[in-house]
Parts: structure tokens; sequence; C-alpha cells
């Protein structure tokens, strides 16, 4: 995993004339409904803006089902609609996606938690002037660390690294740090830092992206889950 990472932290410095720098600012709402002690629906929606000047980056909404296999395994299938703005049209990608998580307790108040999705895309292409109505198929393989610190029963930090790749090249590497507060009544905020490093199109150079995200959680646990 260190021989993988460290050549994607060094490649700012590999290629600072082919690298684009962008801000932005990313809102997220992420309900989990609960169905029981084992099942559990996430559902979210992601509004994601540039920074100077202001402008949309991506609208962006995910809904995965979650089993949970046993205390340490967790099993979800999710679907995907994205609309990103290009060329004055929104146009959209669809994803179907598959991944397991595991929860793995270290010393004191440290949780490790590994992540492992694949994700089937069809991204729509501009084939007129207008419209995006033809669709290219890509695979993708994304992979997680995330590590979490439980600091009190009101805060928790957070920090990970997720590297995505296509079959026959990099994608992106995002890094990210942020809190999340415990706000009541199953509700919850998280303020974070993201910093992504992606490849452009038709290898063109690089994106160096510094995002701030801001996510309102709430779990909603239905009575049959109380029930169980």
């Amino acid at each position: 995993m260190k021989r993988l990472l460290l050549p994607l932290l060094l490649f700012p410095c590999l290629a600072p004339a082919q690298t684009v720098r962008q801000a932005g600012y990313w809102g997220r709402l992420y309900l989990r409904t609960h169905f029981g002690p084992r099942l559990t629906l996430h559902s979210e929606a992601d509004e994601r803006r540039f920074a100077w000047p202001d402008g949309q980056w991506q609208f962006i909404t995910h809904q995965h089902l979650h089993y949970r296999l046993s205390p340490t395994w967790d099993a979800a299938l999710g679907g995907t609609g994205s609309w990103q703005p290009q060329k004055g049209i929104s146009v959209p990608e669809r994803r179907v996606f598959e991944e397991v998580t595991a929860t793995l307790p270290l010393p004191g108040r440290l949780r490790l938690m590994p992540r492992l999705r694949v994700e089937q895309r069809w991204l729509g292409h501009l084939a007129g002037p207008e419209t995006a109505d033809t669709w290219q198929y890509r695979l993708r393989y994304r992979g997680r660390l995330q590590l979490d610190y439980q600091i009190n029963t009101t805060w928790k930090f957070r920090a990970s690294d997720e590297l995505l790749l296509n079959p026959d090249s990099f994608d992106q590497n995002r890094l990210y740090a942020g809190a999340e507060r415990q706000l009541g009544a199953g509700f919850a905020a998280e303020l974070g830092y993201l910093f992504i490093w992606q490849q452009r199109p038709a290898n063109a150079g690089y994106y160096a992206r510094d995002v701030l995200r801001l996510t309102l959680f709430k779990d909603l646990i239905l009575p049959t889950a109380r029930a169980n």
C-alpha cells in the first residue's frame, strides 16, 4: 500500500505545469433508515459547487442497501444518479455498485474501516450541441482506508484515503479529514476537508482540488427495528 500511495502523493511535484488547481464546497444530506439490526438503507443527496467563481460542479445521489453479515463485516448494493454541467447542459451518469466494509476495533477509541467498492458506470456522452443521448460504459474500483477516533460521546474524528482506479488507468485519489458532532434526536453534522488528485481528460495532466464538505446526518429507526 505504501508503494502505491507514495507516487500519488508525489504527483503534484512531478508535473506542476500540467496541474489545474480548483476549489469547491460540497453540501450533503445523509439519511440512514434502520429496518432492523442488520438491514439499513442509506440515502444521500450531494450538491457540489466550485468556488471563485461560484458554479455547479455536480449534483449526485446515492441509494445503497446495507446488510450486516457480522459485527465485523457489512455488505451493500447500491445505485447512483449524477448530473454534471458541460457545455451549458446537464450531462447524466448512472451507476450500480457493490461494496464490502470491515469494522476493526483498535486499541483505545480507534476503529479501522477498510472498504472495497466496484462500480459499473454508464456515462452520458455529448453527441450534439444540446443533447447527451449516447452512453459510455466504464468499470471502476475504489479502495478506501478510514480511521475513526471517538473523542467522547459527542465528538468523533475521522481520516481516510481513497484510491479510485479504472481497469487500465489511474482515476483519482481522495484524502479526507473531518470532525463529526452529535446533535441529538438522531442528528449529526460533520465538517471536513477533502483533497482530490484527479486525472484530467485525455491524459492532459491532473486536477488538484481543495474541497470543504459539510454533511448533515439523520438516523431514522423504524418501529420494526426497535421491536427487534
